[in-house]
């Protein structure tokens, strides 16, 4: 009668002392049935041990196999103990004191195998209830994963915990909890892929070996997605045949028993050349930023994520999930193969992007991270965010758009500044997006996250200039300074800087100040007030103060904590400060909109209702008085804000994405090309508000009747 390996799961001889599959040592009788289950005729104790991992660290293994229970040697003083060390004898006065010694962090490491061997050794003498405490007691200190993956599972939900959400990933599931007296939230997942049956976790190892055998070594793969497609088609032939040739059954009809070893080719090509178990949380739309801490084997992934309806899910979150060492190893492997970048210790850094997953990820490894391979993955929105999506997440209000977007149109020179995660990306791509159609737009970055691709199709004019990575870059790229050169050289554009920190910003402000810069200049950069801004560009970067005056506009982006709280920060626009052109001192900066922490948003300032310079003189160049910017800043303001309402109110996100972005502010622009074509008159702006919601309503019934609705 076959058995199956306490670590993989896969069938082995009873009398094996080794998994053939894994390696594993063979340190119990083998159980057949489910993992906690008892079976009697093949269990020496109460409940077989399933495929887990007991905590214990890499001195209490053998064999290379740091979670392997030793195998008690009979010949080792104290037999019937585990190794040199024999059996606790049992008695009542340390029956309390082997429940309590259950958990393995409790005692030091070499008292581990003693204790546990005179637990193993006297179960049959413990009262049931003990037994069954005992049992649950070992059951919690257990990691779970099957043997064709690298990522250890707590599968046990926590006692005390309180569920916040759950919801599906695919066949996999989601719970989030919030534990007492913890900061960080539970992320709780249930994987699929770990709930096959015995014939299908045996399917699956068999077809691993078959593909290592008959891989087919002088094919060239070009990427991480080339792989798992070869690997796929590959998987479900023999899979097939496998299943044929050694009289495995899969349940169900013939239809669905070939759907199902497609979705068992799946799941070994994720694990075998994909991203594992991590394929499965990045493909939850709530994750935001992914990390893994050396060493990897120790610190379960944490995770930064957001969009929920509650606050109380907070932003950050740790998993029940845990990446073996060898499996971050074999995950750089993959990342390397698909950049093709160098990566050693004389480099021990790569930054690459996983198109597939939409992610950029940023590895180290020894000896600048002296306990093994860590990572970062972050990443990119799918779709773009908007002016009208920050105003939906209460980042912004609808003056600071209106601000912002005439700004923009008035060409100003904009720096957006904040800590990092305060989001300055995100809202740098938003700005983007309110230039129009006709604009041409030239980014320079050496990580692709603005929206470059998706404007693209959304018909405006981006040209991206991908320079060599600031950390760990070589190679034939460009640098930034480089880059900036070549596009003061490609004709009038607006110029989109990913972030100003190096030589590049001397060249950017010497165009500036000579006017060959272009239409208007955008760039991020770091610093936590319009003036921490000047002085980092001033003393740190080592641009003149008088080159400085080129910029117009900072715009702070930052981290709220509503109540002091560390569980749930905020994105939030903290300032928009012009630079002054006429103060004595350098870098002497006015606030026209402030955020005020008691109403949770941006206020206008004395500054802005009386005077700004950069209103002024777009007001100037634009002829019209700067009594009626203001009123032409807060009609921007109020169209927005009935496009976000009415998104609300009729459940309708798509009408805040960028397309509907670029859509609006056309019918805009357009409208008031029209009404102001001989001259502004009293009234013209309540018109042009008027004329822009009868567009929207009649675009609304062309977009339903398109789309179905």
């Amino acid at each position: 009668m076959m058995a199956s390996c306490y670590n993989c799961g896969a069938s082995i001889p009873p009398a094996s002392r080794v998994c053939p599959h894994c390696n594993a040592p063979i340190a119990f009788p083998l159980a057949t049935s489910n993992a906690f289950e008892s079976s009697p005729t093949e269990s020496a104790f109460p409940f077989p041990p399933p495929p887990t991992r007991p905590l214990f660290p890499a001195t209490a293994g053998i064999g290379g196999n740091p979670w392997a229970l030793p195998v008690p040697n009979p010949q080792a003083p104290g037999a019937g103990g585990i190794g040199p060390y024999a059996p606790l004898p049992w008695t009542s006065a340390n029956a309390t004191k082997m429940l309590v010694l259950a958990s393995p962090m409790a005692l030091p490491v070499e008292e581990r195998p003693g204790v546990l061997a005179g637990i193993l050794k006297n179960l049959d003498a413990v009262p049931r209830a003990f037994n069954l405490d005992l049992t649950n007691t070992l059951r919690r200190s257990t990691l779970t994963r099957p043997g064709f993956s690298g990522c250890w599972v707590d599968p046990h939900p926590p006692e005390k915990g309180d569920k916040l959400t759950t919801y599906n990933l695919g066949a996999s599931k989601v719970t989030i909890y919030h534990i007492p007296n913890e900061i960080d939230t539970l992320y709780h997942l249930e994987i699929a892929d770990y709930k096959l049956s015995k014939d299908e976790v045996e399917l699956l190892h068999l077809t691993r070996d078959e593909l290592m055998e008959y891989y087919p070594k002088r094919l060239a793969l070009q990427n991480l997605s080339h792989t798992k497609q070869v690997v796929r088609e590959m998987a479900q032939r023999l899979m097939q045949r496998v299943a044929r040739e050694t009289g495995i059954q899969l349940s169900g009809s013939a239809a669905s028993r070939v759907q199902r070893f497609g979705e068992l080719a799946e799941i070994l090509t994720r694990h075998l050349v994909g991203l594992g178990a991590l394929e499965i949380l990045l493909s939850d739309p709530h994750l935001q930023d992914l990390y893994i801490d050396a060493p990897a084997s120790e610190n379960p992934i944490h995770l930064r994520i957001g969009g929920f309806a509650s606050g109380a899910v907070g932003d950050k979150c740790i998993t029940n999930v845990t990446v073996t060492d060898e499996e971050a190893e074999a995950l750089l492997s993959r990342l390397l193969l698909d950049s093709g970048k160098p990566f050693s210790e004389a480099m021990p850094v790569l930054e690459t992007d996983l198109r597939e997953y939409n992610i950029r990820v940023t590895a180290i490894g020894k000896p600048l991270s002296p306990h093994g391979i860590a990572m970062a993955l972050r990443r990119h929105a799918t779709d773009p965010w908007t002016l009208l999506k920050l105003m939906s997440s209460n980042s912004i209000n609808p003056l600071t758009a209106g601000l912002l977007n005439f700004l923009i149109d008035g060409r100003s020179t904009i720096l957006v500044a904040g800590p990092r995660g305060a989001g300055k990306t995100s809202l740098t791509g938003a700005l983007m997006l309110e230039f129009p159609k006709n604009q041409r737009i030239l980014t320079i970055e050496d990580t692709l996250e603005l929206p470059s691709a998706e404007m693209r199709e959304l018909g405006y004019k981006v040209q991206t200039l991908f320079t060599r990575s600031a950390v760990g870059g070589q190679g034939v790229e460009m640098t930034a300074n480089e880059a900036l050169k070549v596009s003061l050289r490609l004709g009038e554009s607006a110029i989109v800087l990913g972030e100003v920190r190096g030589e590049e910003a001397r060249t950017l402000y010497e165009a500036m100040r000579a006017g060959t810069a272009g239409s208007s200049v955008l760039g991020t950069i770091h610093g936590n007030t319009a003036k921490a801004v000047f002085e980092r560009v001033v003393h740190d970067i080592g641009i003149p103060a008088v080159s400085f005056q080129a910029t117009d506009i900072v715009v702070v982006a930052g981290l709220t904590s509503p109540g002091g709280s560390v569980r749930n920060q905020q994105r939030r626009i903290m300032e928009v400060s012009e630079l002054s052109k006429t103060a004595r001192e350098p870098g002497t900066f006015r606030q026209l909109l402030v955020y005020d922490e008691a109403t949770d948003t941006l206020k206008a300032t004395a500054a802005y209702l009386e005077g700004s310079e950069r209103i002024k003189h777009i007001a100037d160049s634009w002829g019209i008085r700067y009594e009626e910017a203001l009123e032409q800043i807060q009609l921007r303001a109020t169209y927005r804000e009935r496009l976000v309402e009415l998104s609300r109110r009729a459940k309708r996100p798509e009408l805040v994405s960028a397309e509907w972005v670029g859509k609006s502010n056309a019918a805009f622009w357009d409208i008031m090309e029209r009404a102001t074509e001989g001259g502004t008159k009293r009234g013209v702006y309540a018109s042009v508000l008027s004329q822009w919601e009868a567009w929207l309503k009649e675009s609304l019934k062309g977009w339903a009747t398109g789309h179905g609705g």
